[in-house]
């Protein structure tokens, strides 16, 4: 009954019916194929029976013995009449299976019949599968069930299989950095494929062979290309010092991720020659906090609520001082601006005519650095020391829309701000 479950199934499968030999045969070489029917045994063929090139083909067929001790092979010819056969084969264990053997030395182009024949072990009954048959393939096409590191070439001229091997390297490798996922093509990471080469090898390979291509990597587009990620992927957290809905927002710089490209390296090459198509999470090291430079380096934010001015270098404070910023009816503006100049001495005058409530006569001072339409950082010799802070934007020295410092703190200001730093105005 195990038999006949296992045949029912294989029967699904196979593109031909189970019959029994009827003639004799004994030619060149071949074993002879006796009349009498073999009992017990059956055969028939895989899907799909067989896979073809131009000069060769892969016969597969299925067979179960019985539990009984066989011979078999296909035999293969122009004609029904067949008149070569493959390598007779005696199976180490008798137990169902499939079988495949490959004819080679066909003509290009041709017709074939075919069947799988198997003998008992006296050679004096035998069962034979159904009459089958395949065409060759044309000259210079690649066998069929052909593919090179599994890409299938099967059936596909020089010329085709070079493109098909060419979208080989633009197929795209998937990276990842920490949270960050990306993909990229694999020549771009430095793939290398000898595709002719490989073309090659496709043209003299059997029916169904799985060839593997030797992909080799460039390590000095690699490395360049680790270099391009690092800067686009790569985790920087420089210092912050900006405006959020009138709100200083100050964040010192902080450690960031890279690609370990030591370690990445070995793992990209790997994952390239391997033809891998998973996600492949590089390696991460730890950077140092990035450091600004020149104008980008400093800051000031000046918090009207609390009337104070903070320098910042790389987001760490390196002075407060109190200030006194604009009157309620000419308030310095909240924004985030810039120091467009540096001046000293300077002497303010009024654009206001006199009689205006906002005239005031000349003013002249040390230290002056303009941030915005009219407003600026300022020292104020007219104010008293103990005049700067809370709520002095309502006192008598509150100015008509610039922050006055004190002395001293304008002083260092004046010679450690540059040009383009930003200027921060915020309500707290």
């Amino acid at each position: 009954m195990v038999a006949r479950r296992s045949l029912c199934l294989l029967c699904l499968l196979a593109t031909g019916v189970v019959t029994t030999a009827g003639r004799a045969s004994a030619q060149n070489g071949c074993p002879a194929v006796p009349a009498n029917a073999l009992s017990g045994v059956t055969v028939g063929y895989a899907v799909p029976p067989v896979l073809v090139g131009s000069t060769a083909a892969r016969l597969r067929g299925i067979l179960d013995p019985g539990a009984q001790q066989l011979e078999w092979f296909f035999e293969y010819g122009p004609t029904n009449a067949y008149g070569s056969c493959t390598a007779p084969v005696t199976p180490a264990a008798a137990s169902a299976g499939p079988v495949a053997a490959t004819p080679t030395g066909l003509a290009a182009s041709t017709t074939y019949h075919f069947r799988l024949v198997a003998l008992n072990a006296g050679g004096t009954a035998s069962v034979a599968g159904a009459d089958m048959t395949f065409t060759t393939l044309a000259a210079g096409e690649i066998a069929q069930g052909t593919t090179v590191d599994g890409v299938a070439l099967g059936g596909l001229d020089a010329a085709s299989a070079t493109q098909a091997l060419q979208r080989l390297l633009a197929a795209p490798a998937r990276l990842q950095l920490d949270r960050r996922r990306w993909s990229v093509s694999r020549s771009t990471l430095g793939a290398q494929l000898d595709v002719a080469g490989a073309v090659a090898s496709a043209l003299q390979a059997a029916p169904g062979q799985a060839l593997a291509a030797v992909i080799g990597v460039d390590h000095a587009r690699l490395g360049h290309y680790f270099a391009l990620a690092d800067r686009r992927y790569g985790l920087q957290h420089p210092a912050v010092v900006r405006l959020v809905r009138g709100r200083a927002v100050v964040r010192p710089a902080r450690s960031g991720i890279a690609i370990d490209v030591r370690r990445a390296t070995s793992l990209v090459v790997h994952y390239l020659e391997a033809n891998r198509s998973t996600r492949l999470r590089l390696p991460a090291r730890t950077t140092a906090p990035p450091k600004s430079t020149g104008s980008s380096a400093k800051a000031v934010v000046v918090r009207l609520g609390a009337q104070t001015l903070t320098a910042y270098l790389n987001g760490k404070p390196v002075l407060r001082t109190p200030v006194t910023t604009g009157r309620p009816t000419l308030p310095t503006p909240v924004g985030s601006y810039h120091i467009e100049a540096a001046y000293s001495p300077f002497t303010f005058h009024s654009p206001w005519p006199p009689g205006s409530p906002y005239w005031y006569p000349p003013a002249p001072v040390t230290w002056a650095m303009p941030f915005y339409d009219g407003d600026f950082l300022h020292d104020d010799p007219a104010e008293p020391a103990n005049a700067f802070g809370a709520g002095s934007e309502n006192g008598p020295y509150a100015s008509h829309g610039c922050v006055h410092v004190p002395h001293a703190a304008m002083a260092f200001l004046f010679h450690w701000l540059p040009i383009g730093a930003g200027v921060i105005v915020a309500r707290t």
